[in-house]
């Protein structure tokens, strides 16, 4: 066993119970983290099914305490003790002959000095002899044969005189030069049980038994007992490996498996308990035998220890035979290397030795009583004990000597007498005792245990959409009579005790008895969690496990119904789905994947196609102001609806704004774009299915202009031939055609978005710097959609200007940019779908330039347009088709005087570039800006 396991005796174990009460004990073992209390079916089952199982062992130190206390205190119910007498020799024979009877008479010292008969009552229960160096062969070392066994045993028997009839050999066992040999008085052989014998050698190598130790244990009533008889390294300089000995020996000395039942094989009369105290297998103690493995020297009651540990004294003071001469013993025992071994807990940890009244045992000059002056004298052959705690003050010191008058050695050999309690257990009774404990316990840990009242246990959300949230409270109140620690905890199926769009607060706390509080349940889908929610691949639900420490959990059921929308939804989906997604199941949307898809999603194209009617000859105020919240959660409800845009509605949205401007369908459209329509008309054909202006000129019309005129004379999408009917026909839903003009590579594309000369102004701001204003624009502000807890704090921009609550926050812009912008007239329901627009890109679970190539276009935006253009090349063809379509818009209301080509590149730069999740490092919105500027200018332009 490992040492730092060992049991303390009771002058080093730390709880003392005798001032403990059971109010006390269970208030502290509640306290314990992740210590359950025992429930009173589990005692029931414990009498019902004897032996408990280990698993359902109490680790409390505490507790153990107290229940072993209260046991203590009953053990008249259940015990009978009784005193026998153990006598204990140790002898360093140094490989002598065998020693004459009457040289181990007067060792033995209880052997009548006549032959006369001895009564029972005179001598010892048990007589145990221990021997080192009893054979110094050096063939010894090689056979490791026992051949000096039967010549002591028959000498130690002679120098019994008539006392050996009295006796009988339970067992020895010899290692070399080790021996140990243990006899049982004949009248108490029938309380004797379970004898075994083992040995282990730590000498050359830290194997070969020139040192080591031979143990036996035996079960005496029912009292289990071990008795090691060791020889350690030898020299004064070899303390530490002597200490290293005896953890070695405590960790490989064994003996039989301990059997399920608490039996030993392969004596099955061992099944007592160290602890007379305790049943076999009781919850109780950790350091209780296993079954299953093999018992160690600590699982006894009692372990005596002895033989020529060979400690030294630390220091030669010079006038050590003074002291001895003297009988001056204390002194110089302050210098034993075991006692300071034992003090600094270093070797014999809980061991207790007898006082020591003897002069020191080696090394004396063979034939004389004269000490070697080469060596320093030292108590080297020592006898100690140790009980299991439960058993402290179970041995009793009756005599501890050395035998000065033989001189065959150069060891006097020590003697003990010690008087030691065992006893008897009633098994029934002790097991109903324990039992009745267990339940005392168990009662009064009941009323510790913390507990709660929930005003539900679900917790219903309704219909939730996408960026709104939904609060729900509840009420937890601490109904016991503790205080109550409550938390919310992690799932084996969820790391976090909630998943992404739920937030609860707070998540833990403590309650006193009686108090109460309101737990908020706030849900959040944004970008981050609304992909699977979208199409159906996840639910709007989770089960929450509330955790009272030292108490239950409460299980609480979060439901809700989240309202699919093109906000939140990924691209793979939205450029695929041909009707609602309101009215879509998850089938349908893994149906939609198969088919043939739009070039671009329906829901942009209708924002787009608004702006671009109604929003770029107004002057120059897209992209600066808010909107309306109640109009654009209408906005919202359309494109969900998949319902066209209602200008009329939209237009003439009523607010208090002095610069607002109500303006009809018919009054918004240009010059310029009703002689675009008007040459679109003459030229259209009646089928739908083909792209508009398909026999038309339109050479000379901007991509913008030939989608601004087909959507202005054709009511369906697919009149924009935004589907790929030939991909779909196909069977490569994959392959997109495009908007007419799209080329195939990234760089023709973006460079065929011919819009007219935009000029070199209309790519720097009005001062004719060019704008590289490191801004923090949060674009999902440009909504007010951001509610408490999702929001993030934004910085920079012109408070004068726009303020964050206000509009669309950005860099400060020139002071005659921010005039023109605020003093030009502006409709907020205009206002309010550019804000959709830029909600619904921000929205993108994966933003349209994907993340993963957020490096190449922050670092090509340091660069030029040509590495700009470089680094999209790997866009996918969906994701080029959309931002294509967008650049062209963008391009158009530069061109028109609607918004600046700095405005659009801070705005749009926050939504279509996000760095990957794993980015936590600041923003590059410098690059980042130039990177969108760069995209926006036609080929040739600066």
């Amino acid at each position: 066993m490992d040492t730092s396991e060992q049991p303390k005796t009771s002058s080093s174990a730390a709880p003392t119970p005798a001032t403990l009460s059971a109010e006390t004990v269970a208030a502290s073992a509640t306290r314990t983290s992740g210590e359950e209390a025992i429930s009173a079916a589990s005692v029931s089952a414990a009498g019902a099914a004897y032996p408990l199982s280990p698993q359902h062992r109490i680790s409390n130190p505490t507790k153990e305490a107290w229940i072993l206390h209260s046991l203590k205190n009953r053990r008249t119910e259940f015990l009978s003790s009784k005193q026998i007498n153990v006598f204990i020799g140790t002898w360093n024979v140094n490989g002598k002959s065998v020693a004459n009877s009457n040289e181990l008479s007067e060792w033995l010292g209880f052997v009548p000095k006549d032959d006369s008969q001895v009564g029972y009552d005179k001598l010892p229960e048990l007589v145990i002899l221990g021997f080192q160096e009893l054979d110094a062969r050096a063939e010894a070392f090689v056979y490791n044969n026992a051949v000096k066994d039967n010549e002591w045993t028959d000498a130690i028997e002679q120098g019994m005189g008539n006392a050996r009839y009295s006796y009988s050999k339970l067992a020895s066992k010899q290692l070399i030069g080790m021996f140990i040999m243990v006899y049982s008085r004949i009248d108490v052989l029938e309380h004797v049980s379970g004898v075994q014998a083992t040995s282990v050698g730590c000498g050359i190598m830290g194997m070969v038994g020139n040192k080591g130790a031979v143990a036996v244990r035996m079960v005496y009533m029912d009292t289990p007992m071990c008795f090691v008889c060791s020889h350690l390294a030898h020299d004064a300089a070899q303390v530490d490996r002597r200490n290293a000995q005896f953890h070695d020996l405590c960790r490989r000395l064994s003996f039989g498996l301990q059997d399920d039942d608490g039996a030993s094989s392969p004596a099955a009369s061992t099944a007592a308990s160290a602890d007379p105290l305790l049943p076999r297998g009781s919850v109780v103690g950790s350091g209780q035998a296993t079954a299953g493995r093999p018992l160690t020297v600590f699982d006894h009651s009692y372990l005596l220890w002895f033989g020529d540990l060979n400690y030294r004294l630390a220091i030669d003071t010079g006038d050590m035979n003074d002291f001895i001469q003297r009988g001056e013993y204390a002194s110089l025992l302050g210098l034993d290397q075991l006692r300071i071994a034992m003090m600094n807990k270093q070797a014999f940890e809980g061991f207790d030795e007898a006082d020591i009244a003897f002069a020191p045992t080696y090394k004396y000059i063979l034939g004389t009583h004269d000490y070697d002056p080469k060596r320093r004298p030292a108590w080297c052959d020592r006898i100690l004990w140790w009980t299991r705690p439960g058993c402290e003050d179970g041995v009793r010191s009756l005599e501890y000597t050395a035998v000065n008058s033989l001189v065959t050695s150069d060891h006097k050999p020590v003697r003990s007498q010690l008087s030691v309690d065992v006893w008897k257990v009633d098994a029934e009774r002790r097991q109903s005792v324990y039992i009745d404990v267990l339940r005392i316990l168990d009662r009064y840990e009941n009323e510790c245990i913390p507990t709660a009242t929930l005003e539900s246990t679900v917790v219903e959300l309704g219909d939730v959409s996408f960026g709104r949230m939904v609060r729900r409270q509840m009420r937890l109140s601490n109904a016991g009579q503790v205080p109550l620690e409550y938390s919310f905890i992690a799932t084996p199926s969820r790391e976090s005790y909630a998943p992404a769009w739920l937030r609860i607060t707070p998540d833990c706390g403590m309650l006193l008895p009686g108090q109460d509080i309101l737990l908020e349940f706030a849900v959040l889908v944004d970008k981050d969690t609304s992909a699977a929610l979208s199409v159906g691949l996840e639910e709007l639900s989770d089960i929450l496990v509330l955790h009272l420490t030292r108490g239950r959990d409460y299980f609480i059921q979060v439901q809700g119904r989240y309202v699919p929308s093109v906000f939140g939804m990924s691209l793979d989906y939205l450029v695929h789905c041909k009707k609602s997604v309101r009215e879509m199941s998850r089938e349908d949307f893994d149906q939609c994947l198969l088919s043939g898809q739009f070039s671009v999603p329906k829901c942009i194209w209708s924002m787009i196609d608004f702006l671009s009617q109604y929003g770029v000859d107004r002057g120059y105020s897209l992209f600066y102001w808010p909107g309306d919240r109640a109009l654009a959660k209408k906005v919202r409800e359309w494109l969900d609806l998949d319902v066209p845009l209602d200008p009329d509605n939209i237009l003439q949205w009523h607010t208090d704004s002095e610069t607002h401007v109500a303006r009809t369908v018919v009054e918004e459209q240009s010059p310029r774009l009703r002689a675009l329509a008007a040459q679109q008309q003459q030229q259209r054909q009646p089928d739908h299915g083909h792209h508009a202006g398909t026999g038309a000129d339109s050479s000379h019309m901007s991509l913008i202009d030939q989608t601004l005129v087909s959507s202005t004379l054709n009511t369906g999408f697919n009149s924009m031939n935004l589907y790929s009917d030939n991909a779909a026909a196909a069977g490569n839903p994959g392959t997109i055609n495009g908007v007419s003009g799209f080329a195939p590579s990234t760089a023709e594309a973006l460079e065929h978005l011919s819009l007219g000369n935009i000029g070199e102004s209309s790519l720097v701001n009005d001062s004719g710097t060019n704008s590289n204003s490191d801004s923090d624009i949060d674009t999902a502000s440009i909504g007010q959609t951001l509610l408490p807890g999702n929001s993030r704090s934004i910085t920079g921009g012109n408070s004068s200007l726009l303020s964050t609550s206000e509009g669309l926050a950005g860099s400060p812009l020139p002071e005659a940019i921010g005039n023109i912008a605020l003093s030009a007239p502006h409709d907020t329901g205009v206002d309010t779908v550019a804000n959709s627009l830029v909600e619904l890109l921000q929205s993108l679970p994966e933003p349209l330039i994907p993340s993963d190539l957020y490096p190449a276009c922050i670092e090509a935006g340091g660069l030029s347009r040509a590495a700009t253009l470089e680094a999209l090349e790997v866009l996918p063809p969906g994701n080029l088709n959309v931002l294509v379509y967008l650049l062209a818009f963008l391009r158009e209301a530069i061109e028109r005087g609607a918004t600046s080509a700095q405005r659009v590149a801070q705005v749009f730069s926050r939504v279509l570039l996000r760095p990957p999740a794993y980015d936590q490092g600041p923003r590059d919105y410098e690059h980042a800006e130039s990177f969108l500027q760069f995209l926006l200018r036609s080929h040739g332009s600066i």
